[in-house]
C-alpha cells in the first residue's frame, strides 16, 4: 500500500490525538493460521489495531494484533527458498476494529470523529 504524504500526516495526527486523550485500544489478536478464534488484547498507548496478511502463491494467512503506527505505512516482500512472501498491513483506530467483519473507517472519517469528541469535551 502506498499512501501519500497527506495520508501519512492524517494517520500520524490521529494516533497523536489518541495519545493526547490517553486512550489505549483493545484489539483482536491471533498468530498466522489461528485467526478463526482470535483473543482480545490491550495495546500500548501509542499502538493501533492491525491485520497483517502474508501471501504467497495465492495463499494468504492473517495475523492480528497491536502494531506501531509506522508499521502500518509499509508493506514488504521477502523471498524464502525461491518463494516470495508479500506482507501487507492494514490498521485502524477504534476498539476491536481489526475483526474480519468490522467495517473499515477511513483515516479522514476517524480524524473528524476524534476532533468532534475533543471539541465536545471542551464545551
Amino acid at each position: 500500500m502506498n499512501i501519500g504524504t497527506r495520508g501519512r500526516l492524517c494517520f500520524v495526527s490521529e494516533v497523536f490525538l489518541h495519545f493526547l486523550l490517553g486512550q489505549a485500544l483493545e484489539c483482536y489478536s491471533c498468530d498466522y493460521g489461528t485467526c478463526l478464534l482470535p483473543s482480545k488484547t490491550s495495546c500500548g498507548l501509542l499502538q493501533v489495531c492491525g491485520t497483517e496478511t502474508a501471501t504467497t502463491s495465492n495463499i494468504g494467512l492473517k495475523k492480528k494484533g497491536c502494531l506501531n503506527p509506522t508499521d502500518c505505512l509499509t508493506d514488504s516482500s521477502v523471498t524464502y527458498l525461491g518463494l516470495t512472501v508479500t506482507t501487507t498491513r492494514s490498521c485502524c483506530l477504534t476498539n476491536l476494529c481489526n475483526s474480519a467483519t468490522a467495517p473499515k473507517v477511513s483515516v479522514i472519517t476517524g480524524l473528524a470523529t476524534i476532533l468532534a469528541l475533543v471539541v465536545a469535551k471542551l464545551f
